[in-house]
């Protein structure tokens, strides 16, 4: 009689494995339409509008607005968009789940090829942050293919063409695929008895390299770069940030709870790594892991959506270690480990919200149908132009650092009558009662002149005006630029020697004298082709924010 197995050790079998994958790929699938939008996939979605329109100036990890034009077609706008491109990177997840399922298939053996895929999706971060529209899943599906060929396939002309094409696209996506060189390291020595395959792996990735930096020279070439958007101006101020600048730990906190939620993997790779059977293999099982380890050490911008690009190669090393365990009650138990820190991601990123960022961005266009410039944190409005940088946590140190006001320009020069204060920055700058300063906020003069510009509409959406409250004798008012206001008060008013009343329009090219009751208030507010709505937007942030512990 076959002895009758416990639920643990059923856990160890392929086809349960492979069902749980398909569950995660499911939850994956509902969360690219319920989870809130971080900020960076809307810029990357603008990226791709402004190329189209001929609008873009930054040449460096954008080429992939190549590949992707086809967005701007759906119906929809920016939602509908990101939606689309959340599905197809959940396309490109699966290549990087079936690239570590065919190495860890070589490495350990089909028995536990399976689970690697279940380390990898159930790890931190993956079910909420893997299929974000962000180059990461790009980069991380095309490096992990190239690896899986190297390492499972006779390097002939066409593995050699292709990996050379995957190893190009990666590196155009994403400058951070170089990140991945340990782990390519570690296919030479796995590979390393088998000389002439060593070589045309060696090959196929300085053709790579060769061909990336040709495409790129191309793509370059079609932009009209600004001085500072230009290539090197762009990669030295992003080396010096994101590494020499960061100290050992950067993110500590995003990396100790990337640890808290892939205990079962971690557990598998330090038992994997002490499973090689020669130094070779020990080798090269710790090249796999040195991608990650070394961006945990150094790397600044090692936020939770980072951790889905970097760890693959890592959780190659989880089926060495499942291998040596066996089948059986502890493998099975750090299954369990792994469905209940997978499960209680998947719970909270369902729990995310985009509802109050459709409302918002459905309000913009029915209040602006067609396009106009406007302010905000992240370009969040992809299709509509943006002449201002992107104010992540580098892009206000970069700011701050040229020790240069802009908004008061901008103003004057691109005229944006929208703005929306979809960030702190933008948010302190345009709520606080007093102008603070601060090495993550904006300028003073430039949130006095936010100020000065712009009147809160609803929500985040502030719109070009200004407000008074008339005195006993007449006001000078000058508004922010040319064009039609909409002039709002509770009872009649002169502007100009002309009796005007609540909501009739004016079009203001100068100054303008105003008079009326003492205390009277008046608001002067762009006006908009949608009829303004009162109450149109909840307040509330639009951002819930990256996963991380709490200080």
């Amino acid at each position: 009689m076959h002895r009758r197995e416990s639920l643990l050790e059923r856990l160890c079998d392929r086809d349960v494995q492979r069902h749980i994958a398909y569950l995660a790929f499911a939850v994956l699938v509902a969360a690219a339409w319920i989870r809130n939008v971080n900020w960076d996939e809307f810029f990357f979605l603008s990226h791709i509008h402004a190329n189209l329109e001929g609008r873009l100036d930054r040449p460096m990890q954008t080429a992939y607005v190549h590949a992707f034009g086809w967005l701007a077609w759906i119906p929809g706008k920016e939602m509908a968009q990101v939606f689309v491109a959340r599905l197809t990177m959940t396309l490109f997840l699966g290549i990087t789940c079936l690239s570590i399922y065919r190495i860890s298939k070589t490495v350990a053996g089909r028995d536990v090829a399976g689970l690697a895929v279940l380390a990898f999706l159930t790890s931190g971060f993956v079910i909420v942050y893997g299929a974000s529209f962000r180059a990461d899943p790009i980069a991380a599906a095309g490096l992990m293919a190239a690896m899986a060929i190297m390492m499972t396939k006779r390097m002939g002309s066409v593995q050699t063409a292709v990996t050379a094409l995957l190893i190009a696209a990666s590196l155009l996506v994403t400058v951070k695929a170089v990140l991945y060189l340990p782990a390519f390291l570690g296919v030479l020595l796995w590979r390393w008895p088998e000389r002439g395959q060593v070589l045309r792996i060696f090959v196929s990735g300085l053709i790579g390299v060769g061909l990336a930096s040709i495409i790129y020279i191309w793509h370059a070439s079609g932009i009209a770069s600004s001085l500072s958007n230009e290539t090197a101006n762009n990669a030295q101020r992003a080396f010096e940030t994101t590494l020499l600048d960061s100290g050992l730990f950067p993110r500590a906190r995003e990396a100790l709870l990337w640890a808290l939620l892939s205990l079962g993997a971690i557990t598998l790779v330090a038992v994997g790594i002490g499973a090689g059977q020669n130094n070779r293999k020990i080798c090269a099982a710790l090249a796999f892991a040195l991608p990650c380890l070394l961006s945990i050490l150094f790397y600044r911008n090692a936020f939770p959506y980072f951790f889905p690009f970097i760890t693959p190669p890592l959780m190659i090393i989880t089926a060495m270690g499942a291998a040596r365990l066996g089948r059986g009650p502890v493998l099975g138990t750090l299954i369990v480990l792994m469905l209940c820190t997978g499960a209680g991601q998947a719970v909270k990123a369902l729990s995310e919200n985009a509802a109050l960022q459709r409302a918002t961005l459905a309000e913009v266009h029915r209040l602006f149908p067609e396009p106009v410039p406007y302010i905000d944190h992240n370009a969040m409005v992809a299709t509509f132009p943006r002449n201002l940088f992107f104010m992540s946590s580098m892009g206000l140190k970069h700011y701050r650092a040229a020790g240069q006001p802009v908004m008061a320009h901008l103003i004057e020069t691109k005229r944006p009558p929208l703005l929306l204060a979809n960030r702190w920055a933008l948010h302190v700058a345009m709520n606080d009662e007093t102008v603070p300063d601060g090495p993550h906020l904006l300028f003073p003069e430039d949130a006095e002149a936010l100020r000065q510009s712009y009147i809160h509409y609803s929500g985040t959406i502030w719109l070009a005006g200004q407000e008074t409250i008339l005195g006993s004798e007449p006001e000078d008012i000058t508004l922010p630029f040319p064009g039609r206001y909409r002039v709002e008060t509770d009872k009649p008013v002169v502007i100009d020697g002309n009796n005007v009343s609540d909501r009739m329009v004016i079009y203001s090219d100068g100054e303008h004298r105003v008079s009326g009751s003492l205390g009277q208030k008046v608001r002067f507010v762009w006006d908009t082709f949608g009829t303004p709505r009162t109450g149109a937007l909840p307040n509330g942030g639009l951002y819930v924010g990256f996963w991380k512990l709490q200080p």
